[in-house]
């Protein structure tokens, strides 16, 4: 217990700080992991001189399990104040409209808050649902021939409710049908650009490489860090260089607080954690969008409830799907994280499916990991938010946006060579439009859900 309570203490360290560079996700840092798989497990090997093989890998595991939680915990600070856009753009997230007000502090506890919960609620329900899910009710087996008609089904909810967020007919009935389009069409090129990736020979084309990419080609899993910052990360910077400093404001008859809101919220968290952490595909903000339609982030006037309910329930459901996820690994063999898939790489044979209580051991060392990540991790934020806020003109200024674009650009140059350059490219191009014509960038997960689609459809 000592040694897994070492390993989850560095592992939410390293997740935290890695969550404070944007651009430098979970999964960058799971497939460094397993890049070097042989020296990290003699690492921890060594750490612990009684400790065997199967321990070792199960210290392994817990540190992984703790980097993405605490990761989770860390991306609310920079969610909130890095890549705030400039005033001329026309779908806002609910974070930075906050921080635009002068109440990032807000957002930051409601948003830690959220994820607190959320992993305390997947740890109860972890149980629960994989009986469900699992052996003996098997309920995942029943969904699994039509998961290619779910995944469609979901992908045509989240383009209607851009449409018609509030389940009815609005006063412009044209203006529903142009938003139904535009998020139709953003949601069909990212799925052209995820089916590049992922059901194509890109990865092995023939273009001219960099000196040290000798191998000609690229890992498929790879290439994901160059179409996930393209579409979400660059972005975001990209629009924040014509922002301006933003403003700290005392908002009158606001409560700088967080905490759960509601029974209704928690059950949604755990439906929402449940289809996150067990369905491919299904991330945070698409599953939030279903959660609750009709928070709709292109609009600058909503109120502060609904906004702060919004940010509570993405971090609730995302860290317990993060929870959620270790049943599915150990029950279906499936990881639906890069955490989890680095997880199961060095575990190895513990993870063979079937009952959860089959592989107990290992389970329970990665879920009090998590839990005891995300009570570290809440600490850490509420202590860093302050000076983040403090640190506003350093962090929102034009010098910095540069300087992480470059970052993000050389890290995935570095990893993937000619082929991530021009596929960030092309993704970033594509990831400018929805803030600027108005539709959430939610449907740029597209280039999972298409490819998913086509992989159970056809």
């Amino acid at each position: 217990m000592a040694a897994v309570a070492a390993s989850s203490i560095g592992g939410a360290l390293l997740g935290f700080g890695a969550g404070l560079v944007p651009g430098l996700h979970m999964n960058n840092i799971a497939a460094l992991l397993t890049a070097y798989g042989a020296s990290v497990f003699g690492l921890f090997s060594a750490a612990d001189a009684f400790a065997g093989p199967d321990r070792a890998a199960v210290l392994v595991a817990s540190f992984v399990s703790a980097a993405l939680v605490g990761h989770t915990f860390s991306e609310a600070i920079t969610s909130t104040y890095v890549g705030i856009p400039a005033g001329d753009v026309v779908s806002v997230l609910p974070a930075h409209r906050f921080a635009r007000a002068g109440l990032g502090r807000l957002a930051v506890r409601t948003s830690v808050d959220g994820s607190l919960v959320g992993v305390i609620v997947g740890t109860l329900c972890l149980a629960p649902v994989c009986l469900l899910l699992g052996p003996p009710v098997n309920a995942y087996s029943w969904l699994r021939p039509s998961m290619g008609a779910i995944v469609l089904m979901f992908s045509a909810l989240l383009v209607f409710f851009e449409g018609f967020p509030s389940l009815r007919e609005g006063p412009d009935p044209q203006g529903a049908l142009r938003r139904l389009l535009r998020a139709s069409i953003i949601l069909l090129s990212s799925g052209v650009l995820g089916t590049i990736v992922l059901h194509t020979d890109y990865f092995a084309c023939g273009l001219p490489d960099l000196p040290w990419m000798d191998r000609g080609f690229v890992q498929k899993s790879s290439l994901l860090l160059p179409l996930f910052a393209g579409l979400f990360g660059l972005p975001s910077l990209i629009l924040s260089i014509g922002s301006r400093t933003v403003p700290v404001i005392r908002a009158r008859g606001v409560k700088l607080a967080g905490g759960a809101l509601g029974v209704k919220e928690v059950l949604l968290s755990v439906v929402g954690g449940a289809m996150v952490g067990w369905l491919p595909g299904m991330t945070a903000g698409s599953t939030v969008t279903l959660c609750m339609p009709g928070a709709k982030d292109a609009d600058e006037e909503s109120d502060i409830d609904s906004s702060r309910r919004f940010i509570w329930l993405y971090s609730s459901i995302s860290a317990c799907g993060a929870v959620l996820a270790v049943g599915a690994l150990f029950v279906l063999t499936r990881a639906r994280s890069g955490a989890m898939d680095a997880a199961a790489y060095f575990l190895g044979d513990s993870v063979s499916g079937g009952m959860i209580s089959d592989s107990a051991s290992p389970a329970i060392a990665m879920v009090l990991a998590m839990l005891l990540s995300a009570c570290l991790s809440h600490s850490i934020a509420l202590y860093v938010c302050p000076r983040f806020e403090r640190a506003r003109r350093v962090i929102c200024s034009k010098s910095t946006a540069l300087a992480l674009i470059a970052f993000v650009c050389s890290l995935s140059v570095a990893l993937t060579g000619t082929r991530g350059a021009l596929l960030m490219a092309t993704a970033c191009c594509l990831g400018l439009l929805p803030p600027r014509i108005g539709v959430r960038r939610v449907m740029l997960m597209g280039c999972l859900l298409v490819p998913i689609a086509i992989t159970f459809l056809v």
